[in-house]
């Protein structure tokens, strides 16, 4: 099987509200936005949601490959299923305690999980993380 990753916040949700919302004397406040119970001001990127059900109907495994941290697991599945997300094999969470940049984060998850999931491309709303997933030999799209 061959194997599509998709980033969360920006590319499969859109969370502008909440990061307006946390977005404090000049820069992000990281646990406002990781806030489980500020989940409710997202709303669903609907083409990009039906898209990965399109590659999951056609036999594509869909990886999901997020900065959320790992205590956000239980209310980041709640949130997608109720968005409509189907079937993903998999949700790779940044560690609690792993503050690396997005770009260093997801390319060294990428890594990890290539020998089990062969991933033939990413999607992500960061440049400079598709920039270092090219640079690991993964198809990267920006979006």
């Amino acid at each position: 099987m061959a194997y599509v990753s998709f980033d969360i916040d920006g590319t499969l949700v859109d969370s502008t509200k909440r990061l307006k919302l946390c977005y404090i004397n000049g820069s992000v406040n990281w646990e406002c936005f990781l806030d489980c119970g500020k989940l409710h001001l997202d709303s669903p990127l609907v083409n990009t949601i039906e898209y990965a059900n399109s590659l999951n109907r056609r036999k594509l495994g869909v990886l999901l490959l997020t900065g959320r941290p790992e205590r956000m697991r239980q209310c980041t599945i709640r949130q997608l299923m109720d968005y409509g997300l189907m079937g993903f094999i998999d949700l790779i969470m940044r560690p609690n305690d792993n503050h690396d940049p997005d770009p260093v984060y997801k390319t060294q998850a990428l890594a990890r999980v290539l020998s089990k999931y062969p991933v033939l491309v990413h999607f992500d709303d960061n440049p400079d993380t598709v920039k270092a997933i090219k640079g690991i030999g993964i198809d990267a799209v920006l979006v």
